[in-house]
Formats: structure tokens, sequence, C-alpha cells
């Protein structure tokens, strides 16, 4: 199950580190122009909603400290904080969307076609679990990485791709 997804989910995490390479650990903190999220609160939120994707599939938060400063309708206000570095957090996203890879493959047909319990998709046209997570594997990632990589090119930066 997800094969598709998985596949998408590990390109668009390579593009993550790769937009992520040359972008200055000074800029984290600083709101991108636009779209006004700054890199921390980009980088942080991924982290965070790829652990939340877990939780459906018997997984389980590794940092459920970032629930408020990183989850769905957070502030994207991040204080400095000298454990928010990038590799901490390139750090995190790697290992929450690996575990989050490997329980799909193996998610329960049945389940993923339960409800979703996420309030603030409801009315959505997503209304399955199995939906939810493919948004979560795969198009959720790559709208914030087009937030992420605007910051890089403020920076100054080449275009990648």
């Amino acid at each position: 199950m997800f094969e598709n997804e998985i596949t998408l989910n590990q390109f668009l995490l390579d593009q993550l580190v790769t937009i992520i390479a040359d972008l200055p650990e000074e800029c984290l903190f600083t709101p991108g122009q636009g779209h006004g999220h700054p890199p921390v609160w980009i980088l942080g939120h991924l982290a965070i909603v790829g652990e939340m994707g877990q939780t459906f599939l018997g997984g389980s938060l590794t940092h459920p400290e970032w629930v408020p400063l990183f989850g769905p309708g957070s502030s994207d206000e991040v204080q400095p904080d000298a454990s928010l570095t990038c590799e901490a957090l390139i750090d995190a996203n790697l290992s929450a969307y690996e575990t989050l890879r490997t329980l799909a493959a193996n998610a329960d047909a049945a389940a993923m076609a339960q409800p979703h319990p996420v309030e603030l998709l409801h009315g959505s046209t997503i209304e399955t679990v199995g939906q939810l997570l493919a948004h979560m594997l795969t198009s959720h990632v790559g709208f914030h990485l087009a937030q992420l990589s605007s910051c890089r090119r403020e920076q100054g930066q080449a275009a990648l791709f």
C-alpha cells in the first residue's frame, strides 16, 4: 500500500536536503516574504506532521513538545532556541518520514478506508485516513518545500531545479 506515495516522499525528502544545504543557519528564524513562514517553522511543521502521520499507523510522536510550536494551526512565530538547528530539524524530518514510509508500506486497507479525525480537513475532499496519509506523504510536503525554497532564493541562492 502507498507504493507511489512512498517513492514520491523519498524524492521530496531528497529535495528538502538539497534545498536546505546552502540555507544559512542565521536566517532560520527569518520569515519568508510572501508566505511569512520562517524556515524553522516550515522544517518543524513538516517533521511534526510526519510524526503525527505515524500515529495513524500505530506509531507515536518523537517530539510531542513540538506540537504546540509546529502542529496544524500553530503560530509561525517561533522563538530562537539552541536546540532548533538546521541539522536537528533535518534529522527530525528524515527520521519522521522514514518511519512513516515504513509504517505506510504495511498499512491495513480497512483502517485506511476509515474517516480521518483531523478537524482542520473536515469538509475537504480528503475524507479517509488513507487519503490523509497520501497527502501527508506527498502534497503537504511539496507545498511547504516550495515555501522553503523561496526562503532559500531570498538569500540570493540560484535556482536548483
